[in-house]
């Protein structure tokens, strides 16, 4: 640029400076009070007045849109995770176990206790606490059973539990079994409250030995030592089937864990060699429980007025519903011929009323709780929690596969209950207690 244009304050268009952007106008609220009460706030940063009244009556809350919450973010966000699905499905299990149970155990109540409403109305409580407990575990942060004060509770408040029963007064026998305990006027399994125990502790040695999980002693070991103790205590109850789901809710965890192959297959190994011997033992002593089991199994015509009456009625039953059943409540098999028709044997009721297309809906509902159950632990945010949720899962799979499979004589017979339509509170409980911190873990879950 030229002295000449400098000095005439003119320049070229390309070089002209442009000129600054306008902003918006502000508008100032106006304030009241005097200059001294605001420069005394000001110093402690206190605003030098509130807006007028005619200010604020010129201020307008914007409304809100149809559809949109108005809750703080965080408790939407807690809210919005609510596994849906998961809970759809056991909602469905819960309603359809509860008709199935009205059914199968209307007469069996009536002739026991003069009320064809007994089990119904005492489900329907335990189903309610059930509820309950579910709901608020999933809004509780499954983390706490990583304490390890909790654990030790756990482990030691199941054990002793289980030891009382045979040990004290407190016992309740039933069937040949004492697998009950009497405390406070309340009759509960402790079996049922151990099978969480092993799922929580197994759980925390996982988590505390991840770095060495592939080790035997001390990745192998604490794991086969609490489930030996464990299976060890169900066993001299003696109670076959609550032995059998809780070595395989420690096998499934294993396998999820990652200990190595080969230690699960010796471990089992073992354990195959100490059943047979104890076997031959109680056999040599007259005990012929497994005798007639295995004979039930093998051949269900070989004494149907005896040791294999339950099996064959069972088949009888079943077989009896045809392909889409006789109707709710028209099953025969309930009216005295087929025993346990509400809790063990009650997949057998369901099939004579609903018949094999409603059965196998059933058994639908629960191949998708499990698959579902299994990616919620895929997607847990730690290797903590994806243990939880794969013990959870398989205890219900298991249970619900071995109760099928001991009705239709696919294995031999063992008192199994099949989860959410067996009669039985404390399983009941426990199972919807579970299932609530399941929903929990999913909350915290990359789930869709």
């Amino acid at each position: 640029m030229s002295d000449a244009t400098r000095r005439n304050g003119t320049a070229s268009p390309s070089r002209q400076k442009r000129p600054p952007l306008r902003r918006p106008p502000t508008r100032r609220v106006p304030v009241t009070g005097s200059a001294r009460f605001n420069d005394a706030n000001a110093r402690f940063g206190v605003p030098a007045a509130l807006p007028s009244a005619a200010v604020l009556r010129k201020t307008r809350v914007k409304p809100r849109k149809p559809g949109v919450s108005s809750a703080p973010p965080k408790v939407r966000e807690r809210f919005a995770k609510f596994d849906i699905p998961f809970f759809t499905i056991t909602a469905v299990l819960l309603a359809f176990g509860i008709v199935i149970l009205l059914s199968s155990s209307h007469a069996f109540a009536f002739r026991e206790h003069g009320d064809s409403y007994f089990f119904f109305k005492r489900q329907l409580m335990c189903i309610a606490l059930g509820l309950a407990a579910m709901i608020g575990l999933s809004l509780v942060d499954y983390h706490i059973l990583r304490n390890k004060k909790i654990v030790t509770v756990a482990a030691a408040g199941s054990i002793g539990l289980m030891l009382m029963v045979r040990l004290t007064g407190a016992g309740v026998s039933q069937g040949g079994a004492e697998r009950w305990l009497r405390l406070f006027g309340i009759t509960f399994q402790p079996s049922e409250i151990l099978k969480f125990a092993v799922i929580v502790v197994l759980a925390y040695v996982t988590h505390k030995n991840a770095g060495v999980i592939k080790s035997f002693f001390k990745g192998f070991v604490p794991f086969a030592a609490f489930l030996g103790i464990a299976c060890g205590l169900t066993m001299i109850q003696p109670h076959i089937s609550g032995t059998i789901i809780i070595f395989l809710i420690g096998l499934t965890m294993m396998t999820v864990g990652g200990c190595k192959i080969s230690h699960i297959l010796f471990m089992c190994a073992c354990l195959g060699v100490m059943a047979f011997i104890g076997f031959e033992i109680l056999k040599a002593r007259g005990y012929t429980y497994f005798d007639d089991r295995i004979l039930s199994w093998r051949n269900p015509e070989a004494d149907i007025t005896g040791s294999t009456y339950q099996t064959y009625q069972s088949l009888v039953t079943i077989g009896s519903g045809g392909w889409l059943g006789l109707g709710l409540g028209n099953s025969r098999g309930k009216l005295g011929y087929l025993p346990a028709a509400h809790n063990d044997f009650i997949f057998s009721v369901m099939c004579e009323e609903i018949g094999f297309v409603g059965a196998l809906l059933v058994i639908l509902l629960f191949v998708i709780f499990v698959f579902r159950g299994f990616y919620i632990a895929s997607r847990a945010r730690d290797l903590f929690g994806t243990m939880i949720a794969a013990g959870i899962t398989a205890q219900i799979g298991i249970q619900a596969l071995l109760n099928i499979a001991v009705a239709t004589n696919s294995v031999p017979n063992t008192g199994i209950l099949l989860p959410f339509f067996s009669y039985g509170g404390t399983a009941l409980i426990m199972q919807m207690a579970q299932l609530g911190i399941l929903l929990n873990i999913s909350r915290k879950a990359a789930v869709k």
